[in-house]
């Protein structure tokens, strides 16, 4: 059960259209020439994109089956009020995967070299799932840089999972991966400037995964700016009460459950962003 928080935000309208354009016009997101750049830092070459005008809103995809793409119906809506700067992690994508081992704090380091060159000294952020975790991680180690944070669906340690959802991450290939969503896994795989290396990829991300803590409390309960935190009811990797738990640990935090929603649902829901994050990040 909940404590009762003033903070907390319950919203009780349901998932209405699971897949509806946000858009007529459509884009190529992850793979446009016309917003693509690229950013070479010490051991790969970075991609991301850079959409509409405005204060800078930083959108963090998650790993694995993430990629920038998964953002097509939230980008159109955001960028008529932000300049939005898209990330591709990584090994995701047109990134390069690295040489370096991977952690949340690798992850959080290419994000704010992609702010530097794009002359950002300040900026809000936006992340899904590992995103969201780097998301966490910026507010809480780069307190002078984070306007404000939206988090969805995000871990800060291994303990926020699902009894069951730690082994599944520890024992599942690339290859399992690519059997889950054949598809999914081709296109991305297309796009790689190492398209035989997905396996390493999911091995790398395990290097991260499997750390024990990913944002420490004592850094989480002095993030100053201010943070909404958004999970679905039926998340299959964590559940409402490890959304509560991040939410208590976060001073002045905000939090919206999203009813018949699962993990990756939350990135179905142009009404969330148009009802919840926009007014949040457009409040003075």
């Amino acid at each position: 059960m909940f404590t009762e928080m003033k903070t907390r935000l319950i919203i009780l309208f349901l998932l209405i259209i699971y897949g509806q354009s946000a858009s007529t016009q459509v884009k190529n997101y992850g793979n446009n020439p016309q917003a693509g750049k690229y950013l070479q830092v010490a051991d790969a070459t970075l991609y991301y994109e850079v959409y509409g005008e405005g204060s800078p809103l930083l959108l963090l995809h998650g790993d694995t089956f993430g990629y920038i793409a998964e953002f097509e119906q939230y980008i159109p809506l955001l960028a008529k009020q932000f300049r939005v700067i898209v990330p591709a992690m990584r090994g995701h994508g047109k990134s390069a995967i690295g040489s370096k081992i991977y952690s949340y704090q690798l992850f959080a380091e290419d994000v704010l070299a992609i702010a530097e060159k794009e002359k950002m000294d300040r900026f809000s952020v936006m992340g899904f799932s590992a995103g969201a975790t780097i998301a966490y991680y910026l507010a809480a180690h780069y307190p002078n840089r984070v306007n404000k944070l939206v988090a969805l669906a995000g871990a800060i340690d291994t303990a926020s999972y699902r009894p069951g959802v730690l082994e599944g991450l520890k024992k599942r290939t690339g290859d399992d991966y690519e059997q889950m969503a054949p598809q999914l896994v081709k296109e991305r795989k297309q796009l790689m400037p190492q398209p035989n290396s997905y396996n390493l990829l999911i091995e790398k991300l395990k290097a991260a995964w499997l750390q024990p803590v990913y944002v420490e409390k004592e850094k989480l309960e002095k993030i100053n700016c201010p943070v909404l935190i958004v999970g679905g009811d039926r998340d299959e990797y964590m559940a409402v009460e490890g959304f509560d738990r991040i939410h208590q640990l976060i001073p002045g935090s905000q939090l919206a459950i999203m009813p018949n929603c699962n993990h990756v649902g939350l990135l179905f829901y142009p009404e969330m962003v148009s009802l919840i994050v926009l007014p949040f990040l457009q409040t003075k």
